[in-house]
């Protein structure tokens, strides 16, 4: 089994970010095998090595800290969705369809979920995507950049909830 997840990062930055792909590759719900004790790795793993940069950096921002436990906890709040790509933009967390229409039979599942320290879902119409946005967030204009346009300015983790496959007869 891997115990090294982690073992070329040169800084708490790296860490996070394969640290957020780990957690969707891994995932029992989402990696498509027995994965479980590979997560539970990881996880151990990562915390040993946040609390360890933490403890190096004498100049810690708390807007900046990275939480490992509120993010994987985010990630288990959409376990009930299927057939969503669900992206990590920046602070903020985008929905889109796999296939056209699965985000919206899901709709009222979207807006029950609760996520601490965002707002509830919205839906960006030209953008034809729901997202969460942090609750500290204040719009100053209407953007019309696109959704890529954002993903690559700000940057992006993305992961797909299972899709519900039908065969058909």
């Amino acid at each position: 089994m891997n115990t090294n997840y982690f073992s070329n990062c040169a800084n708490l930055d790296e860490a996070k970010n394969i640290f957020k792909q780990l957690c969707f590759e891994l995932h029992p719900d989402t990696s498509g095998y027995e994965s479980q004790a590979y997560f539970v790795v990881m996880f151990k793993e990562f915390k040993s090595l946040e609390n360890r940069f933490n403890n190096n950096t004498k100049e810690e921002n708390k807007q900046d800290h990275f939480n490992a436990e509120q993010f994987y906890n985010i990630v288990k709040m959409f376990d009930g969705l299927e057939g969503i790509n669900i992206a990590f933009v920046g602070s903020f967390i985008w929905l889109t369809d796999l296939t056209p229409g699965t985000m919206y039979s899901q709709k009222e599942n979207i807006k029950a979920i609760q996520l601490e320290n965002y707002n509830t879902a919205r839906w960006a119409g030209q953008k034809k995507s729901w997202y969460f946005s942090p609750d500290d967030y204040v719009r100053k204009s209407r953007s019309n950049k696109g959704l890529e346009e954002i993903k690559s300015l700000f940057g992006s983790v993305e992961f797909q909830t299972k899709a519900n496959l039908k065969l058909a007869v």
